[in-house]
Parts: C-alpha cells; structure tokens; sequence
C-alpha cells in the first residue's frame, strides 16, 4: 500500500475512536458518576497519545518516501485496533448497569497481536586474514667433519682386493636437536665409489641417522652413523648402505661398469676436536674411578683405575656409556654402550642396564652419581663375576 493510504487509513481510524469516544461522553453525562468521570479523562489521554503517535509515523512516512521500507501499516493499525477494542470495552462498562449476579458475567475474548517482522542485520563483513607471523631464524648450523677407517671384505667389478683400506668420510651438520649428513664420499686404494655430489639419474630413497658421543680426551667427540642411498638408477651415482653400529656397509653399482664392493668399519668414527653438534652431548659426565672389589672371572682387578664417560642422547632417557678400566672396556664395547639413564637439571644422575652379555652384549651396570658408586655384573662361560668401582670426589660433569 502507498504510504500515503496508510497515513489516511490511520487518521480515519482516529476518527472513529473520536466518535466513539463522544458517545460514551454523552451516555456518563446522564449517569453523572465521578468514578466514571475519571475512566473518561483516562481514555481521553489515551487518545491524545494516539494522535501524537500518529504525527510522529506521518513524519517518519515523509523522511523515507525516498527509499523503500517494510510496510508499517499492518503492525501500527494492530495498535490502534487494540486501542479502539479497549476503547470499546471501558464504554461498556461505564454505561451498562452493575451486574446483578455472577452468572450475568461476560467472559472476556483476548485479541491475539499481530506479530510485527523483524529486520535481519547483514552479515558483517569476514575479518582480514592477519599476515603470517615471520618465523624464527634458525640457530646457526654446528659443523663436522667425521671420517672411518675401513677395510673391504669382498669386492667385484673393481680392482680391490679383500684387506685393502677405504675411508669414510660425512660432512656432518647440527644445530643442538639432531644431526644431518649433508655429503658422504668412499674412497678405495685411492679410487672414489661413492659420491653423494655425483649426478643421479633415477631414484633415490635417502635416509641417516648420526650419533655423537664425547672422545676419550676432553674437547674432542666420536660419531656413528647409518647411511643409505638406494634406488633404481643409472649414471654415476653409486649406491650405499652403511651401518657403522653393526660395523658393516656396502657400495654398488647396477649399471656399466657394475660393481660391488663390502666393507667393515669401526662402530664409532676417530676423534673429532670441536664443540659438540647436540646440546645432550655438552651434558656428558666425564669421571676417574678405581676398582674396590671383585669377584669370579672379572677383567677388572682389585685397585685398577677407570675411566668413565656419560653422553646423554637426543633420545630421552638414553645414554651412550662407557666405563674402562686397568686398559679393558669393561662396558660398551660389545654393543653400542645405549643404556637407560636418568638426566636431572642437565646432568646425569643415575644409568642402568639390567641385560648381560648374553641379552644386551654388555655386562649389567648400575651407576648412581649421588653415592658415586658403580656394580658391574656379568655371566660368561667360566661363570659369574662381579665389580665393584668407586667413583674419584671431586670431578664434576663436563659443561
């Protein structure tokens, strides 16, 4: 409906409740009672706040003719209708006569309200993406150079005989949490048979891991290290397979000239002076220790004096040990020496190893730091020996 309609509609609304209104005037006028005086007056403000509130929706009518609304002729009719009803009703009651008993009573019909529609709010507009935060610069990579001795066991396609000399060497880089081998090279009887920097034509399935320990003297560190490079390939590129914990590794090629060449190697690599490339290795308990007792078959003799080296790894819980004493390793040589281990505020405080020779390929060991002392146990075939070594006072962790 045009506003304009709307607005006429309404007036003539008022209008009929002036009509009305005057009627019940005249209807108390005969009756002349004070209390229906005052309902009278009552109505009439109530009119009065009719005629305001019809003003104000012409005024607003007038300021939005120039863009289009939701129309308010349905909801602002139901108000005055309600109005007009309870006009109706009060008229009623002023001039019919007082009920006689209750059962004269009229019940009352409600007026159920027209439900006025609400505006839905657009959608605000979606936030803007915050630029990604600049991430951290890496700490600067810790290098090494690590090399093994190695001596070749079989070998076909190549001139090499069983006995001759090979060396390792990986480029080793690590910023405190793990190791990576940037570059690995073979060298044998003065021949490369392997490259990592040779041209690969074909696959590669990579993988390394590399772990440090701290050498025999201080300031220096000892690596083992796994190593392959494998895949269905052709061109220079040779492939490996090395494991320096199992002490073995071999190099091939598959296309021409093909070639096959086994190694032995040592398990860790020669000392290598430097900071360490693990923050876990900086950690590592360095003591001096002498034997106190024995028992059985034991390789360590009462008063032989031992060394004893702690490096706690990036895996929780591991150490790398290592305890020699009278110039035998009496622990970590028949294995890679990981044991569990107990680090408390970046120092070792307890390791242990429950497994013999027989289950784990070195002695059973307990070493608690706080009372310095550490038992050795073993069970070989002349049977079960025992030693007991006492840790030198005065020696602290190395930092």
């Amino acid at each position: 409906m045009h506003y304009r309609d709307e607005r006429d509609a309404l007036r003539g609304r008022v209008d009929s409740l002036q009509e009305q209104l005057a009627t019940a005037k005249r209807e108390l006028e005969d009756q002349r009672d004070d209390d229906r005086t005052a309902r009278v007056a009552q109505l009439e403000r109530q009119m009065a706040d009719a005629r305001r509130l019809l003003d104000q929706l012409g005024r607003e009518l007038d300021q939005v003719r120039s863009r289009p609304r939701r129309s308010l002729f349905v909801p602002v009719l139901a108000l005055i209708a309600g109005l007009g009803i309870c006009t109706s009703v009060a008229a009623y009651l002023l001039v019919r006569p007082a009920p006689e008993a209750a059962d004269d009573a009229v019940p009352y019909a409600g007026v159920v309200a027209t439900p006025v529609p609400v505006p839905i709010d657009p959608a605000p507009e979606p936030a803007p993406t915050p630029a990604p935060a600049t991430p951290a610069p890496e700490a600067p990579a810790r290098t090494a150079t690590a090399t093994w001795k190695a001596t070749v066991t079989r070998a076909t396609g190549l001139p090499l005989a069983a006995g001759a000399t090979c060396t390792v060497e990986a480029q080793l880089a690590g910023s405190g949490e793990k190791i990576r081998v940037p570059a690995l090279q073979i060298v044998c009887g003065g021949t490369p048979i392997y490259s990592s920097s040779d041209p690969l034509n074909g696959m590669s399935r990579f993988s390394s891991g590399v772990e440090e320990d701290s050498g025999a003297a201080p300031g220096t560190h000892v690596y083992a290290i796994s190593y392959e490079d494998k895949g269905d390939r052709s061109g220079e590129r040779a492939e490996v397979s090395l494991d320096s914990i199992r002490k073995v590794g071999a190099v091939w090629r598959d296309s021409v000239p093909a070639y096959r060449v086994e190694l032995k190697l040592p398990y860790q690599s020669a000392p290598v002076k430097g900071e360490p490339l693990l923050d876990a290795t900086g950690r590592a308990l360095r003591r001096t220790a002498r034997v106190t007792a024995s028992s059985g078959p034991s390789p360590a003799k009462v008063g032989a004096r031992c060394t004893l080296r702690v490096s706690p790894l990036a895996r929780p819980g591991k150490c790398l040990t290592r305890l020699e004493c009278g110039g035998r390793m009496l622990y970590g040589a028949g294995t890679t020496g990981v044991s569990e281990c107990t680090v408390e505020q970046d120092q070792v405080v307890r390791v242990h190893d429950g497994n013999t020779t027989r289950n784990g390929g070195d002695p059973a060991l307990d070493l608690d730091v706080a009372t310095g002392t550490i038992a050795v146990r073993d069970e070989v075939a002349s049977g079960t020996w025992t030693a007991s070594v006492q840790l030198d006072p005065g020696a602290k962790q190395d930092r």
